[in-house]
Parts: C-alpha cells; sequence; structure tokens
C-alpha cells in the first residue's frame, strides 16, 4: 500500500512516500518544493498528485493553530476515551466544543519502579472547524482529498521514537517539540512562531514543571528560524540529527513521520472522508460475495461428494444382491442381502456343524477311530452326527474297556467334551455303552 505523507507550511510543501508491505515499509520518494502563492500551490498539488492514485494521504496542519489539554482516565481503549473526553475537558476550554474537531492521543506509559501508574495520561487536541474546512477546500482544488488530517507535531512524534537520546531530551522542528525521556515519548506540542525564543523558552519550562524533570539536551531536526540557536541560549546541548528509514533519509523527516503515523485522525463527523467509508462498504460488500460464493462452492462439493459415495455404495450393494440370488436361486430377494447371509450361514453352522468347515463324516469317524486304544475291540452298532454333536454306541469286552476309550478320546485335539452316557452288561457277556462327543469347530 502506497502512504503519502504532506506537509504544508510556510511557503514549503514537504512529501514522503512509503510503500508499506506484510513485513516492512520502504521509502519510496521524498522531496520538497517552495511556493508562493495558494493558487501556485495547487498547481504543484494537482502536478504531484496524478502518481498518488490510491494512495492513502495523511496531511497535516501547523501544530500551533491546535489548542490542547492534558488529561488522565484510568482506561486507555480508544472508543471509551474518546466518549469522556468531551465531558472532561469542556470545562477547561474557553469555547464551545461545538465550534472544533477533536481528537486524542495516548501517551507511553512508564511500567517500571515507582513512577508505574495506573492511570492513562491523554492528550486531548482541540482545532477550529473553520481552520480544517479551509484546509481541506485548498486540497480539493487540486484535486487531493486526504484521508487523515493530523497536527504537525504528531508526525514529530513518531520521528521521535526512531531517535535514541540521552537522559531526558526534547527533539524539536520548526515550531513543533517533542519531550522524551529514554526511549518514551512523554508530551508533544507546538510553540507560537511569532515569537520564536520566548515560546521556546516558555515552552521547555512548562514541559518540566508539568512532568517534574530537568531537560539536559535537545536534538534539532532542521535549524530553521534560528531554533537550535534558541535552544542552546537556554542552556541545552543542542545536537541536529537527520534519521534514516531502512537506509535512507527522507527531504523532511516530519513528512515522513506523518506517512508512519494512524494514531490521530480529525476527519470525523461532518468532515469524515466519505470515499474512505464507501471502499469499505465496497470491500465488506465484496466479502459478503466472496463468503456466499465459498459457501455456495463447499456445497457443490459437498453435493458432489455425496453423489460419487452413494453411487459408489449403489454399485456395492447390487453386487451383494447378486451375490445372494446366486448364493440362493430360489430364495425370495432380501431387503437386507447381508444380514440375511449372516442368518443362512449360522443356519448351517447349527445343521451341518463340522460338516460345514470341508469335513466328511468319514474324517471324523476317522478320527474317532484312531482316538480309541488299539487293545480295545470295539463293535460299533451306531454311529449319528447331528451339528457338531456326535453319538455312537457300540460293545466291548469290559467296563475298563469303556474307561479306557472316553480316556484317550478325552486327550485327543478333536473333541471338546467326551460324556458316556449308558454302560451295561449284554446277554453275551459283552458290555454295551452309548457316547456322546461335542466336536471341535476346527478339526
Amino acid at each position: 500500500m502506497k502512504i503519502v505523507g504532506l506537509k504544508i507550511d510556510k511557503g514549503t510543501i514537504s512529501v514522503s512516500i512509503i510503500d508499506k508491505g506484510l513485513r516492512q515499509a520502504e521509502l519510496k520518494d521524498s522531496f520538497g518544493l517552495s511556493y508562493a502563492t495558494d493558487a501556485e500551490l495547487v498547481d504543484i498539488l494537482r502536478d504531484k498528485s496524478r502518481d498518488w492514485a490510491g494512495a492513502r494521504i495523511v496531511t497535516s496542519i501547523p501544530g500551533h493553530l491546535f489548542s490542547q489539554r492534558t488529561v488522565s482516565f484510568p482506561f486507555a481503549d480508544r472508543r471509551r476515551v474518546e466518549k469522556a473526553l468531551p465531558f472532561e475537558i469542556e470545562d477547561t476550554v474557553p469555547y464551545s466544543l461545538d465550534d472544533v474537531a477533536l481528537d486524542h492521543v495516548v501517551l507511553e506509559k512508564n511500567e517500571t519502579g515507582a513512577e508505574k501508574n495506573k492511570e492513562t495520561a491523554v492528550i486531548g487536541m482541540m482545532l477550529p472547524k473553520m481552520v480544517l474546512r479551509q484546509h481541506l477546500d485548498l486540497l480539493l482544488q487540486a484535486g487531493v482529498d486526504p484521508q487523515i488530517v493530523m497536527p504537525s507535531y504528531i508526525g514529530l512524534s513518531s520521528i521521535a521514537k526512531m531517535i535514541q537520546v540521552e537522559g531526558v531530551a526534547v527533539i524539536a522542528d520548526d515550531y513543533d517539540i517533542c519531550l522524551k525521556d529514554g526511549n518514551r515519548v512523554r508530551s508533544c506540542r507546538s510553540f507560537s512562531g511569532s515569537q520564536t525564543t520566548g515560546g521556546v523558552k516558555h515552552t521547555l519550562k512548562a514541559l518540566e514543571a508539568e512532568h517534574g524533570v530537568q531537560i539536559e539536551k535537545a536534538y534539532v531536526l532542521s535549524n530553521s528560524s534560528g531554533l537550535g540557536t534558541s535552544l542552546a541560549e537556554e542552556g541545552l546541548a543542542v545536537e541536529q540529527v537527520s534519521p534514516e528509514f531502512h537506509g535512507r533519509k527522507a527531504n523532511d523527516a516530519i513528512s515522513l513521520g506523518l506517512a508512519l503515523s494512524d494514531q490521530v485522525n480529525f476527519r470525523k463527523g461532518e468532515f469524515t472522508y466519505q470515499l474512505a467509508d464507501a471502499g469499505v462498504r465496497k470491500r465488506r460488500n465484496a466479502l459478503i460475495i466472496a463468503a456466499a460464493l465459498t459457501a455456495l462452492l463447499a456445497a457443490a462439493n459437498l453435493g458432489v461428494k455425496f453423489y460419487l459415495v452413494r453411487s459408489t455404495y449403489n454399485m456395492l450393494d447390487n453386487e451383494i444382491k447378486e451375490i445372494y440370488r446366486q448364493t440362493f436361486p430360489n430364495a425370495r430377494p432380501a431387503a437386507d442381502p447381508v444380514r440375511q447371509l449372516k442368518i443362512s450361514l449360522d443356519e448351517a453352522k447349527k445343521k451341518f456343524g463340522v460338516l460345514g468347515s470341508g469335513l466328511s463324516a468319514l474324517d471324523i469317524m476317522k478320527a474317532v477311530t484312531e482316538g480309541i486304544p488299539k487293545e480295545v475291540r470295539v463293535n460299533f452298532q451306531e454311529f449319528l452326527l447331528e451339528g457338531d454333536r456326535l453319538k455312537f454306541a457300540g460293545e466291548v469286552a469290559s467296563f475298563e474297556s469303556v474307561d479306557k476309550m472316553k480316556a484317550e478320546l478325552q486327550k485327543s485335539g478333536s473333541f471338546d467334551d467326551v460324556q458316556v452316557q449308558d454302560t451295561r452288561m449284554g446277554v453275551d457277556n459283552k458290555v454295551k455303552f452309548r457316547v456322546e462327543i461335542k466336536l471341535k469347530q476346527a478339526m
């Protein structure tokens, strides 16, 4: 996204253009041009703004045209501060708040040591609506409609965060000044340009009294209007600095700071940037349409998957029905062929027992005869196989032979249970017996 920082003040227009990506921002261009009249300014803007199509334009109004009050709140949420700020400052300003545009900036907290404070310091800034309207009308003559308007010292505040200071110091440019304590920007304001020396002196004393500090050094971005000399006359060590942004220096640091600032915007209420709202609505509608299309595509994808799965299941169901028909050609079609196949298999197992596994009755009879001791002579008279139950009867020489036969059959790995149902002595001195055996399913 292209962002244009635009500073117009004292016959000079300063511009810094940055290209902000997802990871970092890069300074693409920076220049300054002089103008003598508003008509000349409009011509310059009309020419230069041809390259700003689609860019976010941040412009400043000289900070000394703003009034400000510093107040404290027990919260820092921007929406809550916006609601509470008018009630907090309305009794401290000599004019109606209906005649001014109002915004604020939250100052950085000191969260260490004894100075840790739950209160949030807020600078409430006020600009006469007439001044804001004149500024916007002038820019519109050149076809420039900025999305954001802020005081010039807010741009200085962004630059001040980039400058390393020793102890308590001020960073100054033209008529804007920021107080910095270590890494923390504690305050920003402007002083009157009509009396530079007196304005600087008064501002320094006010900053020291308000924050209870002793300012030791001054960092000057430009020495216009003898600013560095005025600060040195107040006993401060003065150093001129030119901060770099990712290896590049801007022609005017404040215009770069404006492009990097997003905390303040006086385009509210009747001054709201209308095209920005339209863009928001357009993006919102585009998101809604994209979401609807995504949902439609997801539903279509789900429908296609459901159709493919259903078709596959139908093919499988038809194959199962065909297997059932081939297995039971004389049976009526089953509503659930898989369940009917299981029932038929269970019935067959009950009916045929181990025969269903491929064994014949001769195989079972062989297993029985091999399990009987060789010294026991058996005359079989009955052999009956029902499912997994084998019943047979016969004659042996003695009761002891029956016991030996049972013991050996019990040891066989083919039988689960061997029970002698009946033994008695026959008329020919032969012992008659009857045995029932439960067969194992896997012989």
